[in-house]
């Protein structure tokens, strides 16, 4: 509490009502009115002051709850109320009714308080400290009251009054007159039992109220999580672990064992070995905090509670830490130092940019409540402000292996802890070891196994949705295998598994296999169509228009993912592009908007085909048969996440049936997708406005041609110091008769005309209210049901009828 120096107050004399009163009752004036030692200023339920009225006797014991600050908060800012004290001054020293004594200790008392006010700002962060706490006192009384409707609606009103009288008659005891010998020992009674009652009844509004209940986190008991985790598990909404993560959590935190697990897409892999990481490395932490080695680290949302007593009052400025100007220097120095002796705890390698920023995201809100940092290192940003983030010494750190291993090469202090590293994560594992790529993850293996010791105390995590896919030999290695015994053979899911733990460097690792014999999500239909290579435009935009929702597109190269953003952008679909070409900040912020538009259409290269977890992928395109098994797993991986539905279809040309063959040939496959329905009755509509942003991509390009021709020969030609006729003079006459302005007229004009056509028809609807897919080759029933119907129903829709005209046909031939 900020102490104050006494005031002594001398009040003014009774009136004669109140003298003749007095006497009558045998009390004398100095027993009626006498002078009180006042410390603070007492407030009322409109926050005004008392100080000011004539005739005020304070009681000794007085209400704590009444008390807003025991300083007086005079500012520069506020120049009435210094005048007013001035004037205050001079009438005193007129007046000569008070003692010379009493004058200038007054005014020596006030101007010490002026001036102490005036240095500091001691005081007025402590009246807003005082102010946001009485905010939370009201915000928990509100609470208090709507628990106490819930529980008893008829008692309500009658408990409420009773209260309000009590609390206004506690309050207005403040300017009553002194009470008397004979009820002195009466109204003390009164009071302590009043306080006895208010203190019962405020007692229950200083318990914190728990934000995450238990019952929401009791499926996680029995796994090893620690109470932080499962706080902001809550929070998140993981009521219960998936069954990947129920397999690996007791073995990797109770037993400290090496994970090798494969699961299907979407199955909470990220948690399966971010749990085990963060718990780990609380018990590191918590061993160096009582070792004295590392001081505790603070939490967010652990705050101590106030105390009873202390609830009501405001902290003296010394215990406000960010008051002090000094002293936060010495301790911002102090923080870095400790800072540079943080260990390094986890290190976590991903394939690609977007995975790692979505990884790290995911394990700074698990580690919401353990005081544990997080930090991304990736390519496309700039090293300097990567290496402001390595500065804060997180104790995780996610990075691609590419910026990684260029920032260790530069001698980074933080990274330099490495080898010394407790928990390594590697995802989408098969990814990163290939042949080929990733050149920078075998130099990091080797700085990480170059000590026997660390690395068989590390715990190693390897995870993927495909790491048990084994694929067939080449066609020219299985040429060379004629004859007995065979030069290559194939190699076996066990032999894959023991390449990885030696690459590695696992030691004994749990192995988790629990990937379906179909490698996908069993909640995703799959299917494929048919058409040829330059059709496949007018059936993504079919599909588009037909079945709206959150659609990823994906393409085999760069060129086709440039093409097809520039043609459904002029067919106003709003495409957003993701390649590898692409700036990281542009690719960032088109994931953002693809994330926050429910019908967004996203057109991507496999960059975005590992691992990326964006919620409610409703539909999941290829437009170009993928090239392996692993990128249609991961492909289709993204929708149908979660246990939540989805659809995949392949757009295939008569070139890509082998590559087709192959890929399922791979996935152990007997039967064909089925196809997917499409009408030909609203195909011409779709061409026809297909065909025309076609053509207005093309005379957009000759325009550009021109234009960039034209002022290839205006950059020569001033080198040259020549003067072209006609190109000056714009309004001339040689104008005319220049042949790059009539083109680029010409070009002009017809730019204007088919986009003038092409907005026109896109202003008019393609399919009719009450349009349905579900039997598309009736035209009978094309028309009865709702235009609404998602792609996944429509394809269920197909696959019941061509069961059922599968059914038929086989009783056709027995009756023959």
């Amino acid at each position: 509490m900020v102490q104050n120096k006494q005031k002594t107050a001398k009040l003014p004399k009774p009136p004669k009502a109140v003298k003749s009163a007095a006497k009558e009752d045998g009390v004398s004036k100095a027993e009626s009115w006498q002078k009180v030692k006042i410390k603070g200023h007492v407030i009322s339920d409109d926050c005004g002051g008392y100080e000011g009225l004539i005739g005020l006797e304070v009681l000794k014991d007085y209400d704590a709850s009444l008390v807003k600050s025991t300083q007086k908060r005079v500012s520069s800012r506020n120049p009435p109320r210094e005048r007013k004290l001035k004037k205050k001054k001079r009438k005193v020293s007129k007046s000569g009714e008070e003692d010379s004594s009493e004058s200038s200790s007054e005014s020596e008392s006030e101007d010490e308080v002026v001036a102490t006010a005036k240095a500091s700002k001691k005081a007025r962060l402590a009246e807003r400290h005082a102010q946001k706490m009485q905010k939370l006192r009201e915000k928990r009384e509100k609470r208090k009251e709507l628990r106490k409707q819930k529980k008893s609606k008829g008692n309500e009103n009658d408990n409420s009054e009773d209260s309000n009288e009590e609390y206004a008659a506690d309050r207005f005891a403040l300017l009553r007159p002194p009470p008397s010998d004979d009820k002195e020992d009466i109204a003390e009674t009164e009071d302590s039992e009043n306080q006895q009652e208010s203190s019962d009844e405020e007692a229950p509004q200083l318990v914190p109220i728990p934000t995450v209940e238990a019952e929401d986190v009791s499926a996680w008991n029995g796994l090893g999580v620690p109470a932080p985790i499962l706080r902001a598990l809550g929070e998140q909404g993981f009521k219960t672990p998936t069954q990947i993560q129920a397999l690996t959590l007791p073995a990797a935190i109770h037993g400290k064992k090496d994970i090798l697990g494969a699961a299907e897409t979407g199955s909470g892999k990220t948690l399966a070995f971010g749990i085990p990481m963060l718990a780990g490395i609380l018990e590191l932490m918590q061993r160096n905090v009582l070792s004295g080695i590392r001081k505790a680290p603070k939490v967010k949302g652990q705050q101590p509670e106030p105390a009873a007593d202390e609830h009501e009052l405001t902290p003296p400025p010394e215990e406000l830490d960010h008051v002090s100007g000094a002293s936060d220097e010495e301790s911002d120095a102090e923080d870095h130092a400790q800072r540079k002796q943080t260990p390094l705890y986890g290190l976590v390698l991903t394939p690609t940019r977007e995975l790692a920023v979505q990884v790290k995201n995911h394990l700074v809100s698990a580690a919401k409540y353990t005081g544990i940092r997080v930090a991304a290192i990736f390519g496309g940003l700039a090293v300097a402000k990567q290496e402001r983030v390595l500065r804060q010494c997180p104790e995780i750190v996610v990075a691609t292996p590419g910026r990684l291993w260029e920032l260790y090469a530069q001698g980074n202090h933080h990274l330099g802890k490495i080898e010394d590293v407790s928990f390594l994560v590697i995802d989408e594992t098969d990814r990163m070891v290939e042949k080929g790529h990733f050149e920078e993850l075998r130099s990091l293996l080797k700085v990480l196994n170059s000590d026997e010791q660390k690395k068989h105390q590390r715990q190693n995590f390897v995870y993927s949705a495909t790491l048990t896919l084994v694929h067939d030999l080449p066609d020219h290695m299985q040429k060379r295998n004629i004859g007995k015994r065979p030069k290559f053979v194939k190699q076996t899911v066990d032999q894959k598994i023991e390449s990885l733990i030696e690459e590695l460097g696992i030691s004994q690792p749990k192995i988790v296999d629990i990937t379906s014999t179909q490698q996908t999500a069993q909640t995703l239909t799959e299917s494929r169509l048919l058409c040829p290579i330059d059709h496949k435009d007018f059936h993504l935009y079919y599909f588009i228009q037909r079945h709206p929702g959150r659609t990823i597109v994906f393409c085999n190269s760069i060129d086709c993912v440039k093409r097809l953003a520039t043609l459904f952008g002029l067919l106003d679909c709003n495409p957003l592009p993701i390649h590898a070409n692409m700036i990281q900040k542009q690719r960032l912020k088109n994931l953002e908007r693809f994330r926050d538009s429910p019908t967004g259409l996203l057109i991507a290269t496999d960059v975005a085909a590992r691992g990326l977890d964006i919620p409610n992928v409703e539909h999941v395109i290829h437009y170009q048969v993928p090239r392996t098994s692993e990128n249609y797993v991961h492909r289709s991986g993204r929708t149908a996440r979660a246990n939540k539905h989805g659809i995949t279809v392949m757009f295939m040309e008569p070139g890509e049936v082998k590559s087709y063959v192959k890929l399922y040939k791979t996935l152990e496959r007997t039967e064909d997708l089925p196809l997917f329905p499409i009408s030909e009755r609203f195909l011409a509509a779709v061409r026809e406005r297909v065909n025309l942003a076609r053509d207005l991509d093309k005379e957009e390009l000759k325009l550009k041609r021109v234009q960039s021709e034209r002022g290839w020969m205006k950059k020569h030609a001033e080198e040259m110091d020549m003067i072209i006729d006609g190109y000056n003079d714009e309004s001339g006459s040689d104008q005319d008769e220049d042949p790059f302005v009539i083109e680029r007229r010409r070009n002009r004009l017809r730019v204007e005309t088919v986009r003038a056509q092409l907005n026109s028809l896109l202003a008019q609807p393609i399919f009719p209210r009450g349009f349905s897919f579900k039997y598309p080759n009736s035209e009978a029933t094309q028309l009865a049901t709702s235009h609404t119907q998602s792609a996944v129903e429509t394809m269920k829709a197909a696959i019941e009828e061509q069961k059922q005209a599968k059914k038929d046909r086989n009783k056709r031939k027995r009756n023959a």
